[in-house]
């Protein structure tokens, strides 16, 4: 028997490299950690205890713990496993009466199969969900978009009216006598800048218009809130906002999409002008800010100057179809928070003071997605 114990004490490290990607990268290792751990100690007291004991029925434990962490696959590949196991169980057991052992095997893969039938239409439902939660977040996306409509048209038209302006330079400098071919390279160089930054806006905007499935990366939230700022300068100048930022630099890289936490930081970005606008004080300030939280996340501030929350609303304010503004769909601040909570952070709202709104998230850095 002692044998058969340090043959199974050598499958933790195969299940846990075989169990389907992760769900959430801040917990799904101790999940695929536990769900091994547990899988072995079923293995375990299922083969030093007779057949009259069905052991195995606690496999289904397993199961629907593999669902909380993994995709249909690793479903499956966890599901077979303890069938495996249990099978292995039967051959190793020794003690007992054999054919109570074959019945109680039996109801147990029966029931194992049971509950991956129900573990694989819970998937279906949880990926029908997220379906449709994007497909939301990103009519969510366009409707934005569609409110910086002006403001996206004139960032690309101030730089393809400087390429304008640059090649009727380069052109005069080119056809003077004697052709200034210093001055041609530098219009032509100005050119290429131009361009390059137009490029760079119509990325932005094509990245948030485009239906994509998320994906994550390492990233810095200092480098999406300034790619956001970059696509609203028109529109914060426009309505005389003064954009005070205090970005931390030793915030650690997080593991998110860039296009869903750019809409996260977007919205609360407009909804603070269309505050400020609603207000109309002299005192318009939109104001961003970022730093380390413990052990190692990131937290992000986005308040305004603006009309402020009812103190009713800060509690109601992240529900579906709950909205402050007269004309609002109440969709944004719930995709919002969908957003973060997907990234394993949390958000939430404070009332300025003496006026305005404070909106803050945070997400795990490096070493939370880790653990």
């Amino acid at each position: 028997m002692t044998g058969h114990v340090w043959w199974f004490s050598r499958l933790p490290a195969h299940i846990v490299s075989r169990i389907g990607g992760p769900r959430n990268a801040r917990s799904s290792l101790t999940l695929r950690i536990i769900t091994a751990a547990l899988m072995i100690s079923i293995v375990i007291v299922d083969t030093v205890t007779p057949y009259e004991i069905a052991a195995a029925n606690l496999y289904v434990v397993v199961v629907l713990l593999s669902v909380r962490f993994s995709r249909k696959r690793g479903v499956v590949f966890v599901s077979a496993t303890c069938v495996a196991l249990t099978i292995i169980s039967y051959i190793l057991t020794e003690d007992g009466n054999f054919k109570l052992g074959v019945i109680n095997t039996s109801i147990s893969l029966t029931t194992i199969a049971a509950t991956t039938y129900l573990a694989l239409i819970i998937e279906s439902a949880r990926e029908t969900a997220e379906r449709a939660q994007a497909h939301l977040a990103h009519a969510a996306r366009l409707t934005t978009l569609g409110e910086l409509a002006a403001s996206i048209a004139h960032e690309v038209n101030q730089p393809l009216t400087a390429v304008i302006t640059n090649a009727n330079a380069g052109t005069r400098w080119i056809r003077s006598t004697p052709p200034n071919l210093e001055k041609v390279a530098s219009s032509i160089d100005s050119i290429v800048e131009d361009a390059n930054r137009a490029s760079e806006i119509i990325a932005r905007v094509r990245a948030l218009a485009t239906r994509v499935e998320p994906k994550k990366k390492w990233l810095n939230l200092n480098t999406v809130i300034h790619e956001v700022l970059a696509l609203m300068q028109t529109q914060l100048s426009e309505n005389r906002i003064l954009v005070r930022t205090s970005l931390s630099d030793d915030l650690p890289v997080i593991f998110g999409d860039p296009i869903q936490l750019q809409q996260v930081v977007l919205n609360l970005a407009v909804n603070a002008i269309d505050s400020i606008n609603a207000v109309g004080a002299d005192n318009r300030e939109l104001r961003i800010s970022s730093c380390k939280t413990r052990p190692c996340g990131a937290e992000i501030s986005i308040a305004d100057s603006g009309i402020g929350l009812p103190p009713k609303s800060v509690e109601q304010i992240f529900e579906s179809f709950f909205s402050t503004k007269p004309d609002g769909m109440g969709i944004g601040l719930s995709i919002c928070r969908s957003i973060i909570e997907a990234h394993g952070g949390r958000i939430w709202a404070k009332s300025g003071a003496p006026s305005g709104a404070n909106f803050y998230f945070t997400l795990p850095g490096s070493l939370e997605a880790i653990l």
